[in-house]
């Protein structure tokens, strides 16, 4: 059955040889939950200078805030390929007044920041029936004067993680500041921390699950996170169990690292064919 999927985060440009091109969780995340079927919605925030007609976000149900910049990162990589991130402009921050009253009670929200721009206030905005998903990396960077992107800890985990259902978060988000998870692991119901082709381990309950990811060759792992995430919170919505969700998100996933950024986010009919049992 197909379920309202509202993602709430920016969309994004990444610089590339080319030109700007499509980025952010919220866009990874929504196109994902299209391809399976879903209703996809967001709530975002871009400048003027955004391509709001861009036919890569056909089907999206988009509430767009207006912000007087879009927010833009620069990832640039060493000879040793280690990255170091540049943020070009940052949209404005999202509220829960941003948020239309109708689509307060859809199936699932996730909450996916990438520039700190997810407020506090917005985990009190829906329905007690709406499961609540978050990724936390926007809330772990901060940037200087000049853009260059640092980690930082996660200042406001404790007005967040008690109100939220499920944080999906992987090795790299906490890599400055490892001990933080033992933190996040208090306060959340569930988490799931994933290291990519290493998989992933879900804590909940005092209990810790770890699952296998599907062995495929990588071409780009951009946005593989948020395909992982938006899999899992959906899988988990329609079942309610968490050994399932991890194998339908890691089959999922498996597919997006296997072409360059979105192009190879999978077909429900295609993730069935692949899927274990």
């Amino acid at each position: 059955m197909a379920v309202t999927f509202l993602s709430v985060g920016h969309f994004c440009y990444d610089v590339s040889p080319n030109g700007y091109i499509l980025g952010g969780s919220a866009s990874y995340s929504t196109l994902t939950a299209r391809n399976l079927g879903h209703h996809a919605r967001v709530v975002t925030a871009v400048g003027a200078n955004f391509d709001r007609q861009n036919p890569l976000l056909d089907g999206i149900k988009t509430f767009y805030s207006e912000s007087s910049e879009t927010t833009i990162f620069d990832n640039q990589y060493d000879a040793q390929g280690h990255r170091q991130q540049f943020i070009l402009g940052a949209a404005k921050e999202l509220k829960g007044a941003d948020v239309p009253v109708e689509w307060r009670t859809s199936n699932i929200v996730y909450l996916c920041p990438i520039a700190n721009e997810v407020s506090t206030e917005l985990v009190h905005c829906f329905s007690k029936d709406t499961l609540i998903g978050a990724t936390p990396q926007g809330w772990l960077r901060r940037w200087d004067a000049s853009g260059r992107v640092a980690a930082k800890r996660w200042a406001t985990a404790e007005e967040i993680l008690p109100y939220i259902d499920v944080l999906i978060l992987s090795d790299e988000d906490i890599r400055a500041y490892p001990d933080e998870l033992e933190t996040y692991i208090r306060l959340a119901p569930v988490v799931v921390l994933t290291r990519g082709a290493g998989g992933a381990t879900l804590f909940q309950n005092g209990t810790q699950l770890e699952s296998a990811a599907y062995s495929v060759t990588e071409i780009d792992p951009t946005g593989a996170g948020d395909v992982f995430a938006t899999s899992f919170l959906i899988d988990y919505y329609q079942n309610r169990t968490v050994e399932k969700a991890l194998n339908f998100a890691h089959c999922v996933a498996s597919f997006a690292v296997e072409g360059i950024g979105t192009s190879c986010i999978p077909k429900l009919a295609q993730v069935l064919l692949r899927l274990k049992t």
